[in-house]
């Protein structure tokens, strides 16, 4: 178990809270850390640590949206409409009982069951063919019994997402929103997005719903990087807290809550409540806008 490079603290500053010099529990301690930032990261519904994003966001219609992360240190692109990058079909379409095509935003997935029921799956991942004509041409060189045809390159991961088509009768079109807003203003600690002035869809006279991001389900597409490049000293002393909690945890005797010997008496502190305590200390980090 290694710490992942998104996490909320540091093995050494673990060992420093507890007073650990030795490494023979380092294993458990990282995993401590990288099960604390999970547990952080997902009460706050969002990523702290500054990484890159691929986000497809529901702007409603209005002019501004917020991103589902925050601080924004760089936008590269926001962009939405719809034009049609490449298609994809099964060459053994006449013979096959299944071919489905799918994007889940990181890889195409691709899928058949043959006429005795042998079912085969191939994924083309986004990280190594970052772009559409290199997709269309791993599919067409390297993946048997699919065909793919290029109509416009795209950036991969602009690829808007989609699960389980179904290429029997007709190929699977793969669409990118086509246009890039045309000025737009940006709250970097809050990660608000506000639209200026727009060139899709055009709106003659300038009515109401002129200078709008479109409406539907995720139609705009943010690529930017977000999160501290440093932690917070507040968060980080939490995400010690609570990773050092999960850590001794290991060793709680989970059936006893209390005892007693002569004049003494002990009562162990309800593990749930304790939990909810230390999660409530980071309101502030939900709250922010």
């Amino acid at each position: 178990m290694a710490i992942d490079s998104t996490a909320l603290t540091t093995l050494a500053n673990l060992k420093s809270y507890l007073g650990v010099t030795t490494s023979t529990d380092d294993t458990i301690m990282e995993d401590s850390i990288n099960r604390a930032t999970v547990m952080i990261e997902s009460l706050c519904d969002r990523k702290f640590k500054a990484r890159q994003f691929y986000e497809f966001a529901s702007a409603s219609g209005e002019r501004t949206f917020t991103v589902d992360n925050f601080p924004i240190i760089d936008i590269n692109s926001i962009s939405y409409g719809s034009q049609l990058s490449f298609t994809v079909s099964s060459s053994t379409a006449s013979t096959d009982v299944l071919a489905s095509v799918g994007n889940d935003g990181s890889s195409i997935r691709l899928r058949k069951v043959d006429s005795a029921g042998n079912a085969t799956t191939a994924t083309v991942s986004f990280d190594s063919y970052q772009t559409a004509s290199k997709i269309v041409t791993q599919i067409n060189d390297n993946v048997s019994g699919w065909t793919a045809s290029l109509q416009k390159n795209a950036y991969a991961r602009s690829l808007y997402r989609f699960a389980g088509r179904g290429v029997l009768d007709s190929p699977a079109q793969f669409d990118y929103p086509r246009d890039s807003a045309a000025d737009y203003r940006v709250d970097f600690a809050t990660g608000l997005i506000h639209l200026l002035d727009d060139s899709f869809p055009p709106v003659p006279g300038g009515g109401g719903k002129a200078n709008r991001f479109p409406p539907g389900f995720f139609p705009v597409f943010v690529e930017y990087q977000a999160g501290y490049e440093t932690i917070p000293r507040d968060l980080e002393h939490i995400a010690i807290e609570l990773s050092a909690e999960l850590f001794n945890e290991r060793l709680d005797d989970k059936s006893m809550q209390s005892e007693a010997l002569g004049g003494y008496n002990y009562t162990k502190a309800d593990g749930e409540k304790k939990l909810m305590e230390r999660l409530r200390s980071l309101d502030m980090y939900r709250e922010i806008r």
